[in-house]
């Protein structure tokens, strides 16, 4: 998402939905472990009798340990049966309770107890659940409890299983245990064990993220920059405790973020930024280390990039003058550690005056000479050095976003290790400070807690989170918070030795962690650590956008809802939401590997409502404002819950949503639901007429999408039959992108109040993207454009294909040519499902040709790397999806269009514990061998290329064969996949397949 300053006052807002059968919920990790593992077939000694099951000791039922039961010292041909998982231990907190009592059977009364050997590290691996039954005339034997390794400790590793046995190493030649069915009223009699989950072991893969990548303006043509932030964060963190330089200067463009690469001069440090966004924000509580008394002054902070270092968690830099900053963060808090040239020219300054917006402190634009408006921010600062000459409080200030409407605080507390000299003192609302170290010492730690809510707080989430002055414990915990979340997926290259990899497999394995990263980066925390957080509600809508308005505290405690008829509520509050964005890609990927996060972002939207009228539209701290057009929480929301996002208030939910679709009056605090647009005129005539509404052709699809994901959310829910009346209008009105397509020009345009037409007017791109946002409708938009072939030749056309081979590639500016261009925009974020629509063309050797060749020319290593702006990890998440060779292409339908793997052995961990492993047996990426020849899940032949969620919400396996030659998979008319109002999306094609797939 861009903007530009000269079209701020007419912005608007957008959205769209996601949507999910009611017996999809079963994505929730709670409902983990379904069902009966497999029982080989007996192989020899059928008729052995099982052996006696001895209670296990009371004491022992609550360790949480894996239970072994091994043969005794002499054994005699023994059974193995697999037992069904009782259906408590679906439940995640049945994690691993130890072994279950077992009964003996009643024709052995009196057995005698087992023996416990401990298992070999090579069996430690297989993830079964094996009981071992004793022979006729069982034999004593030990009990055993293996531990649990350190893995098994994360709450996604919950169930880790019962190991297998095998025989004692000191009896290497005793005969092998005989696996028999157990007979079916012995299965009944007997204990179950918790069923396996597969133990995640991690690997080092922070040293695959290069977070200077997108800090300067796309290499390849959108004219716009990542606009990321190299800073110190720890995943979600509501702290990004980075660098603040120039950029454009601008309210928006280069920079943005906070930091442009370009600039060769740090303006200061500060303790907010957000991931990517097009307008400047946050960048409040303004520090920098000087060797001169005095105001800041970025000319003594001039440096070189070959001095500056980052890595998830930390920062550094070492100015021209000598001084080196380092930086890095907990959640709340942040902790600088400045080493000076010499100890007498040790200075820090702290200026509540300046910001990310500000950052000299002075509105350069505004031509009122009053202080109050040349200096925005200092008149409503605050700062004071504290009594025990060793801290300073404060409040500083993140002006509006993006055109937003008010001011909103950023209380802080910083303290120092250092005695501060009796010249500190306050100076315009900065305090100048000088350090009293002892000779020869020259280093000063910093740390600061912040909060939305006061000082005490930001105090209290310091001393909570940031107790100690070890800068480097912080710093490691930071790296390995973001390691373990990293983690989330691997890739089998990323094991071998970093040493031992190609210089183009260390490439494309940091072009992939890096963009994983960055998917953490938002929504941010925005509760303390006591729940405490600045309500969203604003009493009065007329206050003094000078001013500072204020505001009720609110907690998390206040908000109490159901889940799975359990009275429940929420932990942490967030922020952060660039939803017009994220809708289209992150939303889906969070709710997906972390929806216990992601539903507390959702409960978040919720409290939102709740405080200021209806959901927010881009969520910066407690202020919405509506940069784009339409309603777009509908579709993260929607989105979110489908994918598995499901532990929020859906009774509040529901209602903010019928809200949205139905009341023309709906408005969070001074921000109408459908941002500037006329929802009575939208449902009158049927799409957003051209006078009256910047954008019209646009925000007429904004609209359709929000009441595509509106009526699917609406339909999972327990209340579908009493909503089904406007569920069925909310699917009318999603085809109401029939109203603004001509069938003359073939192509969207727009009309006026009066129905006649007029030029289309599009958002930050053009008709030939926008098209194909249509997702949930592609088969119908395919259809109107002539049938599969024409789609195909428009899609060529959007993305200058001229053929297969490798020579012919189109360059990255042509596939990133900027706001107005009519090919094809991979730097915004209405372009990011397109590739996949030659699946539903009929050709999805286009797209498997295609995607490489963008994560190839627009995406690099360099500052310029990003294709624009990252938008709260929008455009990262697009890459990441983009590897795994699945994408959500309709945000309220929980499932994916199918492309090829990137990477071979990739695994990826589901917030339920489980993982998908997809192999591939080449290097799509790396060795050109791009197409798909062959798919099969869980070793079956799949037909189609729409993989739904629920064929591996609980875990699986993808196995491809690829070709270095185009192929004619899924490409048959009764392998394209669902579409339309109608379509069953839980199935993977919209007609029923052939028993054959023919590959040509």
């Amino acid at each position: 998402m861009h903007f530009r300053n000269a079209i701020f006052t007419a912005m608007l807002g957008c959205t769209m939905l996601a949507s999910c059968h009611e017996s999809d919920t079963t994505t929730d990790k709670s409902a983990a472990v379904q069902g009966v593992l497999p029982v080989p077939a007996p192989q020899s000694e059928p008729t052995q009798p099982p052996v006696a099951a001895v209670e296990q000791p009371a004491q022992t039922k609550d360790i949480e340990r894996v239970v072994q039961i091994v043969a005794p010292e002499k054994p005699v041909p023994a059974v193995a049966t697999e037992q069904p998982v009782p259906a408590a231990v679906t439940d995640k907190n049945a994690a691993v309770q130890g072994v279950l009592p077992v009964p003996a059977p009643q024709s052995e009364p009196t057995p005698p107890p087992v023996a416990a050997v401990e298992q070999p590290a090579q069996t430690k691996d297989i993830e079964r659940v094996v009981q071992i039954v004793a022979p006729e005339k069982p034999v004593p034997a030990v009990a055993t409890e293996q531990p649990v390794p350190a893995a098994v400790t994360d709450k996604n590793a919950a169930v880790q299983g019962v190991l297998p046995v095998p025989a004692p190493q000191s009896e290497p030649t005793q005969p092998p245990v005989v696996a028999v069915e157990q007979p079916a009223q012995t299965k009944e009699a007997l204990a179950t064990v918790p069923a396996t989950k597969p133990v995640r072991v991690d690997m080092k893969l922070t040293d695959y993220v290069n977070l200077f990548v997108g800090t300067k303006e796309s290499d390849t043509g959108s004219g716009h920059a990542g606009n990321v932030n190299p800073g110190a964060q720890t995943p979600f963190g509501m702290v990004s405790f980075g660098p603040d330089t120039t950029g454009s200067g601008e309210g928006w463009g280069k920079g943005s973020g906070g930091y442009y690469h370009d600039d060769t001069n740090i303006n200061h440090f500060s303790l907010t930024h957000l991931n990517g966004p097009g307008c400047r924000g946050q960048g409040a509580v303004a520090l920098l280390p000087m060797d001169q008394e005095g105001a800041i002054d970025s000319s003594r902070s001039e440096f070189l990039h070959p001095d500056e270092r980052a890595t998830p968690g930390y920062y550094s830099v070492v100015f021209n003058s000598g001084i080196k900053s380092e930086l890095t963060a907990t959640a709340r808090s942040g902790m600088a550690r400045f080493t000076y040239k010499e100890a007498q020219k040790a200075f820090l300054v702290i200026d509540v005056a300046r910001n990310n917006k500000f950052q000299t402190g002075i509105d350069r634009y505004h031509r009122l000479e009053s202080e109050r408006f040349k200096r925005p921010v200092a008149a409503v600062a605050e700062i004071a050095i504290d009594i025990d000459r060793q801290s300073v409080s404060g409040k500083a200030i993140a002006s509006e976003f993006c055109e937003g409407t008010w001011k909103q605080p950023v209380y802080f507390h910083a303290t120092f290790d250092k005695k501060l000299k009796p010249t500190s003192q306050l100076a315009k609302k900065a305090a100048q400070l000088q350090f009293d170290l002892p000779a020869g010492e020259t280093t000063v730690l910093v740390k600061i807690g912040i909060s939305s809510v006061s000082e005490a707080n930001a105090r209290l989430n310091l001393e909570t989170e940031n107790k100690d002055w070890s800068f480097d414990a912080l710093r490691a915990k930071a790296s390995e918070d973001w390691n373990h979340r990293l983690n989330t997926i691997q890739i089998d290259m990323a094991k071998t030795p970093t040493d031992q990899l190609t210089e183009s497999q260390r490439t494309n394995l940091t072009k992939f962690y890096t963009a994983f990263y960055r998917v953490f980066s938002g929504p941010t925390i925005f509760s303390d650590v006591n729940g405490d957080y600045r309500s969203m509600k604003q009493t009065n809508l007329q206050f003094d956008r000078s001013q500072l308005p204020p505001r009720e505290t609110r907690n998390v405690a206040d908000y109490k809802f159901k889940v799975n008829g359990a009275d429940v509520g929420y932990t942490t509050h967030y922020s952060g939401f660039s939803m017009w964005d994220t809708y289209r890609s992150q939303a889906q990927m969070l709710a997906l590997i972390a929806p216990d996060e992601a539903s507390e972002m959702m409960q978040s939207l919720v409290a939102d409502a709740e405080q200021c009228g209806a959901f927010p539209h881009w969520v910066d701290g407690s202020e919405d404002t509506t940069p784009m057009e339409g309603d777009h929480a509908l579709n993260v929301i929607a989105g979110s819950y489908a994918f598995g996002a499901t532990k929020f208030d859906l009774i509040k939910a529901r209602k903010f949503t019928l809200q949205s679709v139905d009341d023309p009056t709906s408005a969070c605090n001074d921000k109408p639901s459908v941002g500037k647009l006329n929802l009575d005129n939208y449902r009158k005539l049927g799409y957003i007429p051209s006078d009256g509404a910047w954008h019209a052709s646009s925000s007429t699809l904004e609209m359709i999408t929000s009441d595509r994901s509106a009526a699917a959310f609406l339909n999972r829910l327990p209340t579908r039959e009493a909503d089904s009346v406007l569920i069925a209008s909310l699917i009318e009105r999603s085809k109401n992108w029939n109203n603004i397509f001509d069938d003359k020009t073939k192509a969207l345009r727009a009309k006026n109040s009066t129905g006649a037409w007029v030029d289309g007017s599009f958002h930050e791109s053009t008709e030939p993207n926008y098209i194909w946002t249509i997702a949930h409708d592609w088969a119908a938009v395919i259809e109107k454009l002539g049938g599969k072939a024409a789609a195909i030749t428009r899609l060529n056309t959007l993305f200058s294909f001229q053929s297969f081979a490798s020579s012919d590639e189109p360059t990255g500016k042509k596939l990133n040519g900027g706001e107005s261009w009519e090919q094809y925009y991979i730097g915004n974020e209405p372009a990011f499902q397109t590739p996949w629509a030659y699946n539903w063309a009929g050709a999805p050797k286009y797209a498997q040709y295609i995607i490489p060749v963008i994560m190839n020319r627009n995406f690099s290593l360099g500052p310029g790397g990003l294709p624009g702006n990252d938008d709260m990890g929008a455009t990262s998440a697009w890459y990441v999806w983009a590897a795994l060779g699945l994408y959500p292409v309709i945000p309220s339908e929980p499932g994916f269009a199918v492309s090829t793997p990137q990477f071979d052995g990739m695994t990826l961990w589901l917030g339920n514990g489980e993982n998908l492993r997809l192999e591939t047996g080449a290097q799509a990426l790396i060795d050109d061998i791009r197409y798909i020849k062959d798919m099969k899940l869980n070793g079956e032949a799949y037909k189609g290329s729409w993989l739904p969620l629920n064929k591996i919400k609980d875990g699986g396996k993808l196995s491809y064969v690829l070709d270095a030659q185009p192929t004619d998979w899924g490409s048959g008319d009764a392998l394209t996949p669902p579409s339309g109002p109608a379509a069953d999306y839980g199935e993977a094609t919209g007609k029923p397949p052939s028993s054959v797939q023919m590959v040509q």
